[in-house]
């Protein structure tokens, strides 16, 4: 479902880096997160965020966020080798922010 980009609660911590564009994630004051995508629709190229997931904890987030760019990169891989090389790339940059587990 797509949503405005200013219906996320004003008390919400969101959290943005370029390493996870078009991706980010936000912290509800409740205590769970969520992952937006960030989306252009429509002839007026109208600015929308959808939502991906509710992980349970902060890690989580960042893994979903690394399954979605790969997923989101290409549809079509030669081999194994070269689906595993930009799982590593994705990993390495996201491993720069923090640890994934």
């Amino acid at each position: 479902m797509l949503r405005r980009p200013d219906s996320i609660p004003t008390g919400d911590t969101v959290i943005e880096d370029p390493v996870m564009e078009p991706f980010f994630i936000a912290k509800s004051t409740s205590g769970g997160y969520t992952v937006y995508e960030r989306v252009i629709k429509g002839d007026n190229d109208t600015h929308y965020i959808k939502t991906i997931c509710y992980p349970a904890n902060f890690n989580h987030a960042l893994k979903s966020v690394s399954r979605e760019l790969l997923n989101g990169k290409s549809n079509h891989y030669s081999s194994i080798k070269s689906y595993m090389k930009e799982w590593k790339e994705i990993q390495e940059k996201m491993s720069t922010l923090t640890n994934i587990e």
